[in-house]
């Protein structure tokens, strides 16, 4: 969760070399890199050991590393679930513009084809994407990711029930594949850096560590003998699994990360908190992915390579940001209205870029009216939610940010907090879902 004094500021930049400063780091941010995307599933920061936030979390070294080397995101926002956060990152807009806004399946509807998507706008671009697309729904098809802009896609079309046995889609054709999944996103992701013409934007989005939960294959403990990897068995916990799922990703991702160039822009991101089965203290079980309170939508994002500066930044992002920020980078127009780029912190600017994150999840998919329609909305301090039909609710991130005493009953208009409480409402009046 946000460590108090971190909600009041933007950037804290840690340097790592005295003989390197932030404006010597930014002058070598690369104009049109090469783009790695790198997305966890049911990951939130509770699942990344350089977070320090969960109480005992997995062995993460190579994605810590990436935090070694460049900027930790301390309040990153995503959606509670995982298709709403993967249309924000490749559109830049909120669901409620998509129609998206639970998981898609073929029920229902997915990512339209009017939807201009981040492969779209990265003109000049060569691009895949590995792994799991949960963005096809009813009648789009297996070829979903190809007629959405990726010139290659590897994975799978949504869940699996089998990370050993699953069906594997490969440019629209399916066929079974028993090859172990995390290990298959990597294979995929480590062909594709190898063989496309750069710049290149490639989109690795893992399964791990959603269900089901299990034991990985031996060999990919990311820190043998002292990690849940090295320990699991069948009759371990759902949260050790889960733990030693991760650490085989992140074993998997040092595998990538090792033949990609060094000049390579990664991004590594969770698409919603830690499934509430596998969620320990200090976080909540009954506040974790599916819920709009900090533990189901305050995920990891580390960006590095590419000249980034390194250290950490506590100013308010979300999912959408990714979109402006890779425009910016490759010297392209980005026009998507919910996203602002990350560049200026990237570059070591401490000025922040955003006065409010928005987050929210709706049924069913499609446009308004919604049967459901929950929202939340946060400035550097304080966090509202609206849900239909309920009271609202109001929480004081500074003082207790792990959501435990919801302020909204004590508010009017002669309260302290009515001006904060006020602020909040605005904030969604002016999106349009007041």
């Amino acid at each position: 969760m946000n460590a108090p004094h971190l909600l009041l500021l933007a950037c804290l930049l840690t340097q790592l070399s005295g003989a390197q400063t932030p404006r010597d780091q930014a002058s070598r941010l690369v104009r049109r890199p090469n783009v790695l995307i790198l997305l966890g599933d049911d990951m939130g920061v509770d699942m990344v050991s350089c977070y320090a936030e969960g109480s005992a979390p997995p062995c993460t070294p190579n994605i810590d590393g990436l935090a070694t080397r460049g900027l930790l995101f301390r309040n990153a926002w995503a959606n509670p679930t995982c298709s709403p956060t993967r249309s924000e990152l490749l559109t830049g807009r909120y669901g409620f513009r998509t129609g998206i806004g639970q998981p898609v399946n073929n029920g229902n509807q997915g990512l339209l084809l009017s939807e201009f998507t981040l492969p779209e706008m990265l003109t000049g671009y060569s691009s895949s994407v590995s792994g799991k697309w949960h963005l096809a729904g009813q009648g789009q098809g297996k070829k979903h990711p190809g007629k959405s802009g990726f010139g290659y896609h590897a994975g799978s079309m949504g869940n699996i029930s089998d990370y050993f046995n699953w069906q594997k889609v490969v440019n629209g054709s399916e066929s079974t594949s028993t090859t172990y999944a995390t290990t298959d996103c990597a294979d995929e992701a480590i062909q594709a850096a190898l063989t496309m013409p750069e710049p290149w934007l490639l989109y690795a989005a893992f399964q791990a560590p959603h269900t089901p939960h299990h034991v990985p294959p031996s060999g990919l403990c990311a820190c043998p003998t002292t990690s849940n990897c090295d320990v699991v068995q069948n009759g371990s916990s759902k949260a050790v699994k889960a733990k030693a799922m991760t650490e085989a990703m992140d074993t998997e991702i040092g595998r990538l990360l090792q033949v990609i160039p060094p000049d390579t822009l990664v991004i590594f991101m969770g698409d919603n908190g830690t499934a509430a089965a596998v969620t320990e203290p200090p976080f909540d079980k009954t506040q974790a992915k599916g819920t709009l309170y900090e533990g189901g939508v305050n995920v990891p994002l580390i960006i590095a390579g590419a000249g980034t500066v390194q250290g950490e930044c506590g100013a308010l992002v979300t999912a959408t940001d990714i979109f402006a920020t890779l425009g910016d980078l490759a010297g392209v127009p980005s026009a998507a209205e919910d996203s602002v780029s990350l560049v200026p912190y990237l570059r070591g600017s401490s000025e922040p870029q955003r006065d409010a994150v928005y987050a929210e999840f709706f049924t069913p998919n499609g446009p308004a009216p919604w049967t459901t329609h929950t929202r939340a909305v946060r400035d550097d301090r304080f966090k509202l939610i609206r849900s239909t039909g309920v009271a609202d609710e109001f929480y004081d991130l500074q003082s207790d940010p792990f959501e435990q005493i919801d302020l909204f009953p004590s508010i009017g208009p002669g309260s302290p907090l009515w001006p904060h409480y006020h602020s909040l409402v605005a904030e969604l009046v002016r999106l349009g879902v007041g």
